[in-house]
């Protein structure tokens, strides 16, 4: 009957316009005309549950998705495979977002990333890399590591990440290094380490100089490997960046 294809077809619109009201991405929700930053929910392409995320929507034109957060040392870093997978912290606070949704967000290989740094005497300082994904070509990401794709540097604090990429991703209960030793385990974190790292912003939060060495929260082409970072963002958002 026409009642029942007109209902069918009101349904179908009804789905694409939910659909086109779902944001993939902080990027989107800028877009729509949100423009302030907090908690919202995004639904990436492969990821139709979705799951709420962090917005930065000033830094740089905003329509950052934060999926590492740094602040005070409140949330401990040091952890196994399976917390870096799903993610732990508060999205508000020190976070992590985990490695299965960093990969959600980043599997269309469009992304670019932003860290955010600052030291403990209030000098800031930040790295953009154009090009940013994990797992990217992955059937099976958390099989094949989580491997890291990052290129395209430009910024302030020198690149301590190009050298991280093509790695897998190490923890301490799963090595994935290039080195003869657990990097994760060794200095104190989880990272794309090789052999084993000139960055560590997940190692232990020890509140600027330390005599240990690069154990702490390390960029190191901008304060070395014995300086442990007051705060560190880590974003991303589509390449093309926000509207104009």
């Amino acid at each position: 009957p026409p009642v029942q294809v007109l209902l069918t077809v009101l349904l179908t619109v009804f789905h694409l316009c939910r659909c086109s009201l779902r944001p993939r991405h902080c990027g989107d929700i800028l877009a729509s005309g949100v423009s302030e930053d907090g908690v919202y929910s995004v639904f990436p392409v492969h990821d139709p549950d979705g799951f709420m995320v962090y917005c930065d929507m000033r830094t740089d034109g905003g329509g950052w998705t934060v999926f590492q957060r740094r602040e005070d040392g409140s949330v401990n870093f040091f952890r196994g495979w399976d917390a870096y997978r799903d993610g732990f912290g508060t999205s508000t606070g020190e976070h992590w977002l985990g490695l299965q949704r960093i990969f959600s967000l980043t599997r269309s290989g469009d992304m670019e990333l932003r860290v955010d740094m600052a030291d403990f005497d209030n000098a800031t300082a930040f790295a953009r890399y154009a090009h940013f994904s994990v797992g990217r070509d992955s059937v099976n990401p958390e099989e094949d590591g989580y491997p890291l794709s990052v290129d395209g540097f430009s910024g302030t604090a020198g690149d301590s990440f190009l050298k991280h990429s093509g790695m897998r991703f190490t923890t301490r209960d799963r090595d994935q290094d290039q080195s003869e030793n657990n990097c994760a385990a060794y200095y104190q974190g989880a990272w794309w380490y090789r052999n084993c790292h000139t960055s560590n912003l997940n190692g232990q939060y020890l509140r600027g100089g330390h005599a240990s060495y690069a154990d702490g929260v390390e960029w190191s082409s901008w304060t070395g490997w014995q300086y442990s970072l007051r705060f560190t963002e880590m974003k991303v958002r589509p390449r093309t960046g926000p509207p104009s």
